[in-house]
């Protein structure tokens, strides 16, 4: 999930670069909570590519892991890197742009780089599994204190 506005979807529908805050774990590791992200407002997308798409009043940021078409219609299904099935598919009026760069801390990442990570994320279910352990175990030591 997004920590956007409406302005930011404005802003992306009139072809301009937009920097939002992230919230959520669903792209752990490649995208933390309070990451800023680039959002470049592209409609073509490949498999592997970071989106931010439109769904119900929330923009969702997710990678693209399959591309079809049906009755003539393009339609892109997306999951998060920790989520184990894929989300349902969006098409491109939903999708609002690409993500070109994550900055945190001081450190940025290009959109090359997240390419060349994207074959690791083919252990995406591993991924998800380690993921959702992790924040288990987190959640049981702070109830512990």
């Amino acid at each position: 999930m997004l920590k956007a506005s409406r302005i930011s979807e404005d802003i992306l529908n009139n072809g301009i670069d937009v920097r939002i805050e992230t919230s959520g774990p669903s792209m752990l590791p490649f995208i933390r909570t309070g990451d800023k992200i680039i959002i470049r407002p592209e409609k073509k997308m490949n498999i592997g590519d970071i989106i931010v798409f439109k769904r119900d009043d929330q923009m969702v940021c997710h990678r693209v892991v399959r591309v079809f078409g049906k009755d003539g219609i393009k339609y892109y299904q997306t999951r998060g890197d920790t989520h184990f099935s894929p989300d349902e598919p969006v098409t491109a009026d939903q999708i609002l742009g690409k993500v070109v760069r994550i900055e945190r801390e001081n450190v940025s990442f290009a959109r090359r780089s997240l390419l060349l990570i994207h074959p690791a994320l083919k252990f995406g279910r591993l991924n998800a599994i380690v993921i959702s352990a992790l924040i288990k175990i987190k959640n049981i030591c702070l109830n512990r204190h």
